[in-house]
C-alpha cells in the first residue's frame, strides 16, 4: 500500500526531532546515578556511551537510507527477516516507550519531592492521576498531544543550558570534582544506564515518509543528534559535579547542584525537571500508544486494540491499555530498575537493526543505499557485539524480565494470526 504522506520535513527539523527525542528526563535524573557508579571515570563513561550510540546510530543510518518509507526499525527489520522478527521489534520498542514513561514518572515524584517533601507519602496517587491526564489529552486529539509536545521541547533546554553556564564559569570553589568522587564501584552498569538517556535518536528515523529529502535527512539527524548530545551530556555532569562534588548520594542530582548556583537555583532546576520529564512523558504519552495501534490494526496483535474513539477519532483502547500498564509499573517498580528493563528492550530493538543491516548486505547487495557505511560490514558487527556486551552487563532478573515480556508479545502475536486465519 503507498503512503499519502505530505513531504514537509527537512533536515534541520528532523535533526530537532532526534535531539528533542534524546534530550528529556534521563538527564536529569542520572548524573548522580553515574556519578556513583563511575566515579571518577564519569567522564569517560559519557564518551564510551556515546560512541556506542554513534555506532549503532550508523547502523540506523545505512538502514533508512535504504526506504522512504514510514517505521523506522520495524521496517528494517521486516525487510531483512520477515515479519515475525518484525513484530518482535515493534513489541519491544512498545515495552521501552512504556517501562519509560514509568521510570520518568518515578523521578518526577522524586523531584517533586524535592521541591515540596509532603508529596513523597502520595507517590502512587500523583502517578496514576499524571498519567491519567496525559491519557485523557490525548484522547481528546492529537493536536491537542503534539502543542503541549513543542511547547515541553523548548523549556526544557533553558535551565540545563543555566547549569552549563554556572557549573563551567561562574563556580566560586576550586574543588576537584575527580577527586572526590574515587575509583569507579561498576564502570559498565554506568554505560548502561546511560544507554537510557541517549534513547530516543531513532525518533528521527520513523517519520520518513513526511521528509522531503529523507535518505539525506535521517543520516545527518541521527549522527547530529548523538554527537551534538554526547558533548551536551559531558558539559552538564562536569558542571553538576563541580557544583555538587556529593551527587553521587543524591536522588534529585540537578536540584542539588542547583542549590550552589545561586539563590533559588534548586528551585529553578527542580521547576525545569519537572516540566522537562513531563515534557518527555507527553512526548511518550502521543507516541507509544500508536505503536501498539499500528500493530493491532496490521493484525500482529488482537483487534481490540485498534479500535478508535467514535468522537474523537483517536486509538482509545491502545491509549488507555498503555497508560494503565505504565500505572502499574510506575507503582510497583523503582526508577534505577525501571530503567535496567527499559535499556534492556531498547538494545534488543538497536541488535535487531544491527543485525538487518548485516541481513540486507547479504540479500539485498545490490540495492540503493545512499548513505553506506564504509569497511563493509564492520561497523554494524561492532555495534551489535557493543549491543551484547552491554546486555552482559543486565543482571540475570532484568533479562528474564525482558523475556517473558518478549514471550508475551509472541503469544498474542500467534493468538492474533491464527485468529486471522480461522476468519479467512
Amino acid at each position: 500500500m503507498e503512503e499519502n504522506l505530505k513531504r514537509v520535513l527537512r533536515t534541520p527539523e528532523v535533526l530537532f526531532i532526534g535531539i528533542n527525542g534524546v534530550i528529556g528526563g534521563g538527564i536529569f535524573l542520572l548524573p548522580g546515578q553515574v556519578a556513583g557508579l563511575a566515579g571518577d571515570k564519569s567522564m569517560l563513561a559519557y564518551l564510551l556511551a556515546g560512541i556506542i550510540a554513534i555506532f549503532i546510530g550508523l547502523s540506523f543510518s545505512e538502514a533508512s537510507s535504504m526506504f522512504t518509507t514510514t517505521g523506522g526499525s520495524f521496517v528494517y527489520a521486516e525487510r531483512a527477516m520477515g515479519k515475525t522478527v518484525a513484530f518482535t521489534v515493534g513489541w519491544m520498542s512498545w515495552l521501552t516507550f512504556i517501562i519509560g514513561w514509568a521510570s520518568l514518572s518515578n523521578g518526577l515524584v522524586s523531584y517533586l519531592s524535592a521541591l515540596a517533601p509532603g508529596v513523597a507519602p502520595y507517590k502512587d496517587l500523583i502517578i496514576i492521576v499524571l498519567v491519567g491526564l496525559l491519557c485523557l489529552l490525548n484522547t481528546f486529539g492529537v493536536r491537542r498531544g503534539s502543542m503541549t509536545v513543542l511547547f515541553f521541547s523548548i523549556v526544557k533546554l533553558i535551565p540545563l543550558a543555566l547549569l552549563i553556564m554556572m557549573g563551567l564559569f561562574f563556580v566560586t570553589h576550586a574543588a576537584s570534582p575527580a577527586g572526590n568522587l574515587g575509583a569507579p564501584k561498576n564502570f559498565g552498569q554506568a554505560v548502561l544506564v546511560l544507554i537510557f538517556a541517549y534513547g530516543g535518536f531513532e525518533m528521527a528515523t520513523i517519520p520518513q515518509g513526511e521528509m522531503v529529502n529523507p535518505r539525506k535527512s535521517v543520516a545527518i539527524g541521527v549522527i547530529g543528534t548523538l554527537v551534538g548530545v554526547t558533548l551536551f551530556y559531558m558539559l552538564i555532569q562536569v558542571a553538576a559535579q563541580r557544583l555538587d562534588p556529593a551527587l553521587s548520594a543524591s536522588t534529585a542530582p540537578l536540584a542539588d547542584a542547583g542549590r550552589a548556583m545561586f539563590v533559588g537555583g534548586a528551585t529553578v532546576m527542580t521547576i525545569g525537571a519537572v516540566l522537562s520529564i513531563f515534557g518527555t512523558k507527553s512526548g511518550i504519552a502521543l507516541s507509544s500508544p500508536r505503536i501498539v495501534y499500528a500493530l493491532s490494526f496490521n493484525r500482529s496483535l488482537p483487534g481490540v486494540l485498534a479500535k478508535i474513539s467514535p468522537r474523537f477519532q483517536t486509538p482509545v483502547v491502545a491509549i488507555w491499555t498503555t497508560g494503565i500498564l505504565v500505572m502499574i509499573l510506575a507503582c510497583t517498580g523503582t526508577f534505577q530498575h525501571l530503567v535496567l528493563l527499559n535499556v534492556a528492550a531498547r538494545l534488543y530493538e538497536y541488535l535487531l537493526v544491527c543485525i538487518a543491516v548485516i541481513v540486507l548486505r547479504i540479500r539485498a547487495k545490490d540495492a540503493h543505499r545512499p548513505f553506506k557505511l564504509p569497511l563493509g560490514m564492520t561497523i554494524p558487527v561492532i555495534a551489535a557485539a557493543l549491543c551484547v556486551w552491554l546486555l552482559c552487563q543486565e543482571s540475570g532478573s532484568q533479562l528474564l524480565a525482558a523475556l517473558i515480556a518478549l514471550v508475551v508479545g509472541l503469544i498474542l502475536y500467534a493468538i492474533s494470526r491464527a485468529t486471522q486465519r480461522n476468519a479467512n
